[in-house]
């Protein structure tokens, strides 16, 4: 008695699963793509809220904020990561890795933009100083902007 079958799959087998693994990978995506905005939005807030954390030490030690007129966040990098010359400074506040540095000294955000502070501020009532990062479209002045506030 012999068999006779064949090893394999049909060319019709193949092709209804490649059609059932596009259609679950094209439902996912943008499942995927919500996802990693929402991570991405909370990276940029995780990020504000270390420097406005290190800001309040530092103003306990200075009694003061570090003044800035809204250029970006050089000074920041500077004097909270230090080293600072001064009897007061008890720092390094806050520790920044070379990936989250542009090439002009700012903080960048989750997107690799930079972060704006601003000291003083008269913007919003509620903080004394601001630090706003451009948000998802990447342009300041928008409903998108994350900020302190």
């Amino acid at each position: 008695m012999t068999r006779n079958f064949k090893n394999g799959l049909t060319l019709m087998e193949v092709l209804i699963s490649i059609c059932i693994i596009s259609f679950i990978a094209s439902a996912s995506l943008p499942v995927l793509h919500r996802a990693r905005s929402k991570a991405v939005i909370a990276k940029t807030k995780a990020i504000i809220n270390t420097i406005e954390a290190a800001l309040s030490i530092y103003e306990t030690d200075f009694g003061d904020y570090p003044h800035n007129q809204g250029n970006g966040s050089q000074i920041l990098l500077k004097l909270l990561q230090g080293p600072v010359e001064s009897d007061r400074w008890n720092g390094p506040y806050i520790r920044f890795k070379k990936e989250d540095i542009d090439e002009e000294g700012n903080i960048l955000d989750a997107w690799k933009n930079p972060i704006i502070y601003k000291y003083p501020q008269t913007d919003y009532d509620n903080v004394p100083f601001s630090i706003i990062s451009a948000g998802p479209d990447r342009k300041f002045g928008t409903k998108d902007d994350i900020g302190n506030w």
